[in-house]
């Protein structure tokens, strides 16, 4: 009981963040560009929306959630415990893996496509100089579905980078409610985007997925890549 009178404490942070989960993920899939492509044009959805829709999430999480969450609670970033030094050692590792895992995830997926720049520049040229030989993109997620690299390991390493970047931060009691809210982020939204991607990509992606677990390899996956016959 007493700490679910806890987490009612964060009931602004629950709202906030249910809302941006619900939008981030409704403003990303094809519904919705569709409408926006028809009340603006499909030239702006297709140059301009994904970086729009990035900045916005960006101020939406660090400016607005975050500030919410942790700028109301300033008594709850106190450590809870003190890991002993080992176990610190081990979490500074997984740390560091998460950020490496991250970066990796971007690299991969073309993090300046992913951010949008890359058609926003596109868009620019075309609008700039409308003779411009412009090759279409095979946008990822979209016309792209990448099965190899980290992506040859788990479905959602994205995600799967922030799960374990909150988990092995400072084990705060702001720091594990927020843990909490990204969690059910991470299964409900993952849940779907895995709907979206078998609309899109059909047979491939569900083969893709037999083979490939969603937030952790799975055992058979890592002993054929690893060369054995078992």
């Amino acid at each position: 009981m007493e700490h679910l009178l806890a987490l009612g404490e964060y009931r602004e942070s629950f709202g906030a963040f249910a809302l941006f989960a619900a939008l981030h993920s409704i403003c990303a899939h094809e519904p919705f560009k569709n409408a926006l492509a028809r009340w603006t044009t499909q030239f702006f959805v297709e140059h301009f929306w994904r970086f729009i829709y990035c900045a916005l999430s960006y101020a939406a999480l660090y400016y607005w959630i975050a500030v919410l969450h942790w700028g109301q609670h300033p008594d709850s970033n106190i450590w809870l415990i003190d890991y002993p030094e080992p176990m610190w050692r081990v979490l500074v590792v997984l740390h560091l893996f998460s950020i490496a895992l991250a970066y990796v995830s971007f690299l991969q997926s073309d993090y300046l496509e992913f951010l949008g720049l890359t058609q926003m520049w596109r868009g620019l040229r075309c609008l700039l100089n409308p003779s411009a030989d412009v090759t279409d993109l095979a946008l990822f997620g979209t016309q792209r579905l990448e099965v190899k690299g980290v992506y040859g390991w788990i479905r959602h390493p994205m995600l799967v980078a922030g799960f374990l970047f909150l988990a092995t931060s400072g084990p705060s009691r702001n720091n594990l409610v927020f843990l909490l809210m990204y969690t059910m982020y991470m299964l409900i939204g993952g849940y779907y985007e895995e709907r979206r991607l078998v609309r899109i990509f059909g047979e491939q992606y569900l083969q893709y997925r037999r083979q490939v677990g969603a937030f952790t390899p799975r055992l058979r996956r890592l002993v054929s890549m690893a060369g054995y016959k078992g």
